[in-house]
Order: structure tokens, then C-alpha cells, then sequence
């Protein structure tokens, strides 16, 4: 019915272009019932495409996530960074649950970090992460995968057989097929039968063997996380500490003796402390702090104590005297950034003090001890580096001392003798520190 000419084109003998044109007229025709002109077919072609575009893009989402980030106890982040600044990265994660995060990290806690490290992005569909099926999944997948080419050519080739074949041939099968049934059904009923002999031994083993799979499935599938130097992070702070202290008892200073013990008012002051901090904003821990101030001068009108009786005298003069404080203290901290922290201190305590007195070549000692208490108010600053640690910190502190020493031993064998005007402690100072929150890891590298 059909011939192909030279140039290949297929054409229709003459007695069927008819139905052609009959078939050309029902198509224009169902077009123009549908108001699609020839015209109009580009632009369905287009909105089409657009349309295809859209939903498989909604099929699934795709979130960049190409960057890692390597942290301080070997942590891996596969993430997008989104900003870095000159204390931390903010960058963007994909959760187990197929939600997109965000979260920032401190570069002292970060080690390394890689822009582009993956060559394809972290897919996501719906609220699930989407991860590509094991090559074992799908060569099983392939296997169990019906094909129908081959079961179609099964199929003719068991149709053509079955006509090829003889009477013969047929009876003889349906032979083999009737034994066939036969063993199969005797097999079954031997089934049936052991199947209703109880077998109590088997079923517990079956049992014990649940039991184990359970436990096997309960114990935790990830290795147990390394233990880090980082984790114990600024717990420990132990250092010293050394400033300028004031004391701010009342004196009359219009006399010369006056401003002689004026300016034994104000010293040196040091000290030393150790803390433990079991959380970040709150921890405990022993202080100790002395304060000294000295002076000295000649031909002076001065007055002393003797015998427990004000007594006035004309020579040189030289005073020493040390105020101690030891107690345990209370410490608040608070977090500006990753490196600088403001600590509130509260301490009470006892005063211990001392004041060696010569007078005209003869020394006397007074000596006497009361409680009280001790406030500092500081800010911490972490020194160093990722390579060189950040062990040490900076302190700075402003403190504040309140005590009376309302008995002293005059060293004139009466003992301790209580006083009608207590000697007042009171003072403030102002310190630097340094402390350590470890060991250095500069000293131990």
C-alpha cells in the first residue's frame, strides 16, 4: 500500500488521500473547538516548559552546603559559611531533619575551615535529608525490577512452542505435571504435621536470639566522644595579683604626727587566689590578700601607747604595717565575648594585723586579728592564640575591704587588751593579675 521514492519520503497512493484530508479536517476542526489556533502553539509550548521547570523544582530543594568547618575536638561541619568576622563564622547547616539552620561559631574553637570543599550540594526533600541509595540497594533493586522485554519474548516464545507441539508431547507433560502435584501436596501435609508436634526448644532459642538482637539494637551505634583539652575550659583560675591600696580611716592631720600617719594610710597591697568554677557563671574558691605601708622620721613630737596609757615623746619614729586577709570567696561570672569576662568576688573572712613601731631605737610590736570582709569587682581578659593556647588571663580589679581591729596585744605582757577607739581597716584598691585557667600549652609544647 505505501512506496518509498528516491529522495525517502513516504507517500500515499492515490486511493487513500482522501481519507488524509478527512482526517486533516477533524483535527482543525477539534483545534478550532478548543479555541487553539496555529498561532497559539508556541506560546502553549512555552508556558509548558515553564511549567515542567517549576514543578520539578518543587519536587526537591537543593541548599548549598559545600564549606567545612573543622573545630577544636575534631568535629567536621559540613555547612555554607555565610559571614566571617574578626571573632567568629556564621554559617547555615542542614539538620537531621531536613530543616535549614542557622548558628555561629568562636574562631579560638575552630581549627580549620575550607570554602568548596564538596563538589555537590546537600539535597533536601521535604523534611528529610535525601542521601543516594547503596550500590548494593540498587543492584538488588535491579535484579527484583521486572523487565518487560523479556517476559514479553518469554511469553511469545512459551506461545509458539505450545502451538509447535504434538499431541504426544502434550499428554506426556500433563503426565509430569500430575506427578509434579502429587509431591507437592505429600510434602505439605508432612509440613502440617510437624508443624502441630510442639517443639519447645527451638522456640526458646528463637526467643534468646530476639533478646539478643534487642540488645544489640539498644547499645549506641556511635563511638563514644574523645575526651578533649577544651573540655574542662576555664574552669580552673588560679594567679596572683598586685596594685595600690588606700586606706579610708579619719585622722586628725593638723599636727605633724598627723601627716605622719597620713601617709601610712596608703601602700602596697598583693596577693594570690584560687578558683573552681562547676559552671560557667558561678564558682568558689580561697583568697588571700596583705597590705603594707611603711614610714619613718625624726625629730618628731610622736605619741605611743605604754602600759595601756597614751604617752608623748620627742625623737625618731619609724612604723611597718601589714594588714592580711585570708577567707573563702564566692565568684559571679559573666561573659562579654569568647574573651573577656566581668567576675564579682565576695569574701568574708578575718584581718590579721601588724604594726612594728621603733621609737627612739626601741621596738615595739602591736599585733591583733578580728573578722570582716572583702569585695573585688574585675574584667578578665584571655591572652594568646589557637597556637599558642588561651591559658593565661589579664585581670584587671577594683576592691573594697571592711574590718575594725577592736582588741590588740601591745607586747607589755598584759595580753590582749580591747581598745576604746577600734582601728579601722577599711580600703580600697585597685590591682592587675595574672592568672592561669591550666597548665600553659606553650610551657608543655
Amino acid at each position: 500500500m505505501l512506496r518509498l521514492t528516491n529522495n525517502f519520503s513516504l507517500k500515499f497512493p492515490e486511493f487513500l488521500k482522501p481519507e488524509n484530508k478527512v482526517v486533516q479536517e477533524v483535527i482543525s476542526v477539534q483545534s478550532e473547538a478548543f479555541g487553539i489556533g496555529s498561532k497559539k502553539i508556541p506560546f502553549l509550548s512555552k508556558f509548558t516548559i515553564v511549567l515542567f521547570l517549576v514543578l520539578a523544582f518543587s519536587t526537591g530543594k537543593s541548599f548549598g552546603q559545600r564549606d567545612q568547618i573543622t573545630t577544636q575536638a575534631g568535629e567536621k561541619i559540613r555547612c555554607r559559611i555565610l559571614d566571617e568576622t574578626p571573632t567568629r563564622f556564621i554559617y547555615a547547616y542542614v539538620a537531621p531533619n531536613g530543616k535549614v539552620l542557622r548558628n555561629e561559631i568562636f574562631k579560638n574553637l575552630v581549627t580549620d575551615f575550607k570554602y568548596n570543599v564538596y563538589e555537590e550540594d546537600l539535597v533536601t526533600k521535604g523534611n528529610k535529608v535525601v542521601t543516594k541509595p547503596s550500590p548494593v540497594k540498587e543492584s538488588a533493586a535491579n535484579t527484583n525490577s521486572p523487565k518487560t522485554t523479556d517476559t514479553q519474548k518469554t511469553t511469545t516464545e512459551k506461545a509458539n512452542s505450545t502451538i509447535t507441539k504434538k499431541p504426544d508431547e502434550k499428554v506426556a507433560e500433563s503426565k509430569q505435571n500430575s506427578q509434579k502435584e502429587a509431591v507437592e501436596n505429600k510434602e505439605k501435609e508432612q509440613a502440617k504435621t510437624e508443624s502441630t508436634i510442639p517443639k519447645s526448644s527451638p522456640k526458646k532459642e528463637e526467643k534468646k536470639e530476639v533478646v539478643k538482637k534487642e540488645e544489640k539494637t539498644e547499645t549506641p551505634m556511635a563511638t563514644k566522644k574523645a575526651k578533649s583539652e577544651y573540655d574542662d575550659y576555664l574552669k580552673f583560675r588560679v594567679g596572683v595579683r598586685g596594685g595600690f591600696g588606700n586606706m579610708l580611716s579619719k585622722l586628725n592631720t593638723e599636727d605633724q604626727f598627723g601627716l605622719y600617719q597620713e601617709k601610712l594610710l596608703r601602700g602596697w597591697t598583693w596577693g594570690a587566689d584560687f578558683a573552681y568554677f562547676p559552671k560557667d557563671n558561678f564558682g568558689f574558691g580561697i583568697m588571700f590578700n596583705n597590705f603594707q605601708s611603711k614610714n619613718s622620721a625624726d625629730n618628731m613630737i610622736f605619741k605611743y601607747i605604754e602600759d595601756g596609757q597614751l604617752k608623748a615623746d620627742t625623737g625618731s619614729i619609724a612604723n611597718k604595717r601589714s594588714t592580711k586577709f585570708v577567707g573563702p570567696v564566692l565568684y559571679f561570672r559573666k561573659n562579654i565575648d569568647f574573651k573577656t569576662m566581668v567576675i564579682l568576688g565576695l569574701a568574708p573572712g578575718a584581718y590579721f594585723y601588724n604594726d612594728k613601731g621603733t621609737y627612739n631605737g626601741v621596738t615595739i610590736p602591736y599585733k591583733g586579728w578580728d573578722f570582716g570582709g572583702a569585695a573585688t569587682l574585675g574584667i578578665d581578659f584571655l591572652l594568646g592564640n589557637d597556637i599558642t593556647g588561651r591559658d593565661i588571663i589579664l585581670s584587671l580589679e577594683a576592691g573594697y575591704n571592711y574590718g575594725k581591729i577592736k582588741s590588740m596585744n601591745f607586747s607589755d605582757g598584759k595580753g590582749v587588751v580591747s581598745l576604746a577607739n577600734p582601728i579601722d581597716l577599711s580600703r580600697v584598691d585597685f590591682t592587675v593579675g595574672l592568672r592561669f585557667t591550666r597548665y600553659p600549652r606553650y610551657f608543655r609544647n
